[in-house]
């Protein structure tokens, strides 16, 4: 436990030392400039690579879309190459009825547009998949390139995509991939295209022509570029997806699928790039994860994460070194700093240096000199600037009780009460012999009491009859000392706030008692009370400016004990005032 107890009581020295702090603050501004530098790097190199990314797959994303149209483009001229075949509008022109029962010249037509459909295929035989080419003709014939059919003239005529192609009017129809139930291998999704056969001259519909081409003639075009990580969509104008890695997608609305909770946990963040297949509606959207962008900006942070290091260690070295060059004098100041605290005032610095701490060594020199001189001067204006303010406050005080008392005097001799004028003037000289040698003084709580006393019987005389005083002063606090009458201010109070209650006998109370944080002396009443705001506004030298001898009073005892002495008073309106006298022990 004590070894725990050293460890911290050297950390807790560590971290008050200002060697420490100055060689912290050097090491971390140093941090933090490497930092900056080292983030605007990284910074500026994630940018500059995400916009060369970028402009190269969508360099990359352009040329498969080029693909891609070249594809739908050659079909498509497939497709118009058959429907304009004068022989082939011939043979689907001939009635059902009126077909040629001889099987040499029904061989003879078959073998012909088969030829024609095969020609056309692997006229464009660079593609890696061939389309399947079907005429199906109005008068029951049907052809295609496999010699082989799946569509049946009357069945087709219900699927919304032959009502399409008959509404499209002898123009190419595009129908979106979807799953074939019939197809095999790489046949199982498939996308169409579509077109009517007609007559040339009159127009009539002989049959329509379908080319089912595979969505992997699709996919085979933008799998290399897969391989990086990335997913790539292609989708129509209403955001279905015609082609995807994953074929369980194809159908589907591809916010729906980039939406999706699966999706998103597995890119987190992505970075959309798309282009446009303008000519048949279809868009072709990239989604590249964000870190294989980042990838080259982490392989530069982690190099540079190294140089961090380094230059931490040589950072940390070179501050240490500053920081204890710095401080070493500034420690010897602060050495003779503690015996100036301990009240050696003769001690001085040994000045070695021209700079800013050589200064700073004369000007303590110059202060500890400075200090010896002026301290004795600065206790003897305290003790007479305190004795000053105390006179001052007892000095407005005093006026207030002679004119008051003088003028109950007067008022006895004028109504031609001589006795009673004497009798009050002898004790008036009485209580001026006791109280004005000790103006500025502290006396004992029994003497003030003796001189409240005094007060009271002169107020008697002044308004017989009017009141009763009553005291309680605990014993054990008659030789408490208190600044010289600062009881006679609120008795005089209580005295008028009882008299000027209607119909009412004044009864004042003085009581004084000990308690364990101090000494309290009460003095109460049953007068016309106060309310709450006057009470709040009683305190307040700006608020009031008919108490002046209550501000007196409290001020005295905050200068005598401190700020948290003073006087506390409590009020019920038409009841009565307790005021509290609130006295260290």
């Amino acid at each position: 436990m004590q070894e725990v107890t050293k460890e911290m009581g050297k950390i807790h020295i560590l971290n008050k030392s200002i060697t420490f702090k100055l060689f912290l603050l050097m090491f971390t501004f140093t941090l933090l400039i490497v930092g900056l530098i080292v983030t605007w790097i990284i910074s500026d190199t994630n940018q500059m690579t995400k916009k060369e990314m970028y402009e190269m797959r969508n360099q990359v994303l352009s040329e498969i879309s080029n693909n891609i149209s070249i594809l739908l483009s050659n079909v498509e001229t497939i497709g118009n190459n058959i429907v304009v075949d004068s022989e082939l509008i011939d043979i689907l022109d001939v009635p059902k009825e009126q077909l040629p029962k001889d099987k040499y010249l029904k061989n003879k037509m078959d073998s012909y547009v088969e030829g024609l459909l095969n020609d056309e295929v692997w006229e464009y035989g660079e593609f890696n998949m061939k389309p399947e080419l079907y005429v199906i003709g109005e008068n029951g014939l049907t052809y295609s390139t496999y010699s082989k059919t799946k569509y049946d003239i009357d069945k087709i005529k219900n699927e919304d995509w032959y009502n399409k192609i008959i509404q499209a009017d002898g123009n190419t129809v595009l129908i979106n991939t979807y799953k074939d139930e019939n197809g095999i291998g790489p046949y199982k999704n498939i996308f169409k295209m579509g077109r009517l056969i007609k007559d040339l001259i009159t127009e009539k519909t002989l049959g329509v022509l379908i080319i089912d081409i595979s969505e992997t003639m699709l996919y085979d075009r933008y799998a290399e570029a897969l391989k990086s990580g990335s997913n790539i969509y292609i989708i129509d104008s209403q955001g279905k997806i015609i082609s995807s890695k994953d074929k369980r997608d194809i159908g589907i609305n591809y916010k729906e699928v980039t939406g999706s909770i699966e999706h998103k946990n597995n890119n987190s963040s992505n970075i959309e790039i798309v282009s446009e297949i303008n000519r048949y509606g279809w868009s072709i959207i990239q989604e590249i994860p964000s870190n294989i962008l980042t990838k080259l900006s982490i392989e530069i942070a982690q190099r540079l994460l190294v140089i961090l290091i380094l230059v931490s260690l040589v950072a940390l070295l070179i501050a240490y070194k500053l920081s204890v060059l710095i401080t070493k004098p500034i420690y010897n100041i602060k050495n003779k700093m503690d015996e100036v605290m301990q009240g050696n005032l003769k001690v001085q610095v040994k000045v070695d240096k021209d700079d800013e701490i050589g200064q700073l060594e004369e000007s303590f020199n110059s202060m500890v000199k400075w200090l010896d001189y002026s301290i004795s001067e600065i206790k003897q204006q305290e003790e007479q600037k305190r004795v000053a303010e105390l006179s001052f406050l007892q000095a407005q005080i005093n006026p207030h009780f002679l004119y008051n008392t003088l003028s109950g005097i007067r008022f006895l001799i004028s109504m031609n009460k001589t006795e009673e004028a004497e009798e009050m003037l002898y004790r008036f000289t009485k209580l001026l012999r006791s109280i004005l040698p000790k103006a500025s003084e502290m006396i004992s709580l029994e003497e003030e009491i003796n001189n409240i006393e005094n007060y009271v019987e002169l107020q008697k005389m002044r308004h017989p009859n009017c009141f009763d005083v009553s005291y309680d002063i605990d014993p054990s606090i008659n030789e408490f000392k208190v600044p010289s009458f600062i009881l006679q201010p609120i008795l005089e109070n209580a005295i008028l706030y009882s008299m000027e209650k209607e119909h009412n006998k004044g009864i004042i109370s003085i009581t004084g008692y000990r308690r364990d944080d101090g000494v309290r002396i009460v003095i109460e009443d049953n007068g016309i009370g106060m309310t709450q705001n006057q009470v709040k506004a009683v305190l307040k030298k700006e608020e009031s400016m008919n108490r002046v001898g209550v501000i007196n009073v409290h001020e005295r005892i905050q200068l005598n004990y401190g700020e948290e002495y003073g006087l506390k008073i409590e009020s019920i309106e038409s009841e009565g005032t307790k005021v509290i006298f609130i006295l260290p022990s």
